[in-house]
């Protein structure tokens, strides 16, 4: 199959076989004309190499079978007077383009995509960071020696402290290799979007940078039963409500924020999983007392657990009460409000409640089998009351 074939003419392109691939002539370096051959008609394109991959343009139809109208058809000449000039563009194109403008485009791109405005929040508030440090550098002049650098300028080690243990250490070190990794994620994925939308040529710049490894590990803190009394002690209003909530039910994070009034049913909360699915989680005594006080008087609509001010509660909100909450409590770990979901998970276990029901209450649907929801029967003498 030529892979460089003539095209000036309508003959020698006549001699050519139809093909979904286009044939290309090379016009200059690194840049050729294409030349598509269907079964009712053919179309001119350029392709340009700029030394890491392939840019393809569509020029429009070629004049085989049609006079050419240099607005939607073209000869030969027109074709070739295109491709020469699409190099240029292209650099015009790439010239400038810094680190600022890539954020700005990016955020702009999340803005249309995502449905989470606290997430689109949290990402800006990390790409200040990489803006604050390269905002005014040329994309295409970033280094993999400055990006790393900065990078691992966002790890904080712990300081020298007799009082804690090599283990604790470790675990402080490894978490702030995390927050690193999360912020520098989401500075690689603006990066990303300049390089896949063509404003740069090439990203091996950061695509050279690998992640800190083996920083995500799970977490496998639980809360004894004095701990989470503590806590609960400390806390304050409507954090308090959301933190009991939290261990009487192991919802989400999200779950809880979302909570209605109307998914409360009586002896249980109905909680969606999906589109059209929903799961429910069935509550003990204390339970029912806790989502009665929360829901009397008040339209189904309303927000089972709002914050202070009537509003969901956003991520940040959410971590600084537990921080609050775990300062004044003096638990000997850190806890993190997630680790009510597991805490809730472990009470039930040592209520004597089987993997089944464990799975189904916290809304693992891998884990649950094919045979329906298990029916969950906790003595209310084996619950702990909060």
């Amino acid at each position: 199959m030529p892979t460089n074939v003539n095209l000036e003419t309508r003959e020698q392109r006549k001699a050519l076989d139809p093909r979904d691939a286009p044939y290309y002539k090379d016009v200059a370096k690194g840049v050729a004309v294409g030349y598509r051959k269907g079964v009712n008609g053919a179309t001119w394109s350029v392709r340009v190499f700029n030394g890491n991959r392939y840019h393809k343009t569509q020029i429009g139809a070629a004049d085989d079978t049609v006079p050419a109208d240099g607005l939607t058809v073209f000869v030969w000449k027109d074709a070739l007077r295109i491709a020469l000039a699409e190099p240029a563009k292209a650099d015009a194109y790439t010239a400038k383009y810094s680190v600022e403008q890539c954020v700005a485009d990016y955020l702009t791109h999340r803005r249309a995509r995502t449905r989470s405005a606290e997430s689109l929040k949290i990402d800006e508030w990390r790409l200040k960071k990489f803006v604050e440090n390269f905002g005014d550098i040329q994309v295409s002049d970033l280094t993999t020696n400055d990006l790393q650098r900065w990078r691992d300028r966002l790890v904080t080690p712990p300081s020298v402290d007799p009082a804690i243990t090599e283990a604790q250490r470790r675990d402080k070190l490894r978490a702030s290799q995390g927050s690193a990794n999360r912020i520098w994620s989401i500075c690689r994925a603006a990066l990303n979007q300049a390089f896949r939308t063509g404003r740069v040529d090439a990203d091996l710049a950061w695509r050279r940078i690998q992640p800190f490894h083996d920083v995500d590990e799970p977490r496998k803190r639980f809360l004894s039963v004095a701990e989470a009394n503590r806590l609960l002690g400390s806390c304050k209003g409507p954090f308090r409500d959301l933190a009991q909530a939290a261990l009487l039910t192991g919802l989400r994070n999200g779950e809880l924020v979302r909570l209605t009034v109307g998914q409360f049913q009586k002896t249980r909360l109905e909680v969606p999983t999906g589109k059209t699915k929903t799961r429910f989680v069935p509550l003990t005594a204390q339970g029912v007392t806790h989502f009665k006080k929360l829901t009397k008087n008040r339209a189904a609509a309303d927000l089972a657990l709002p914050n202070q001010d009537g509003k969901p509660w956003t991520r940040r909100q959410i971590a600084q009460g537990m921080r609050d909450a775990c300062a004044v409590a003096n638990l000997d770990a850190p806890t993190t409000f997630y680790d009510l979901r597991r805490s809730y998970g472990s009470l039930l276990a040592n209520a004597h409640a089987n993997d089944a029901t464990i799975a189904h209450a916290l809304g693992h649907a891998d884990k649950i089998s094919n045979g329906g929801p298990p029916v969950i029967l906790i003595a209310e003498e084996d619950v702990v009351t909060f």
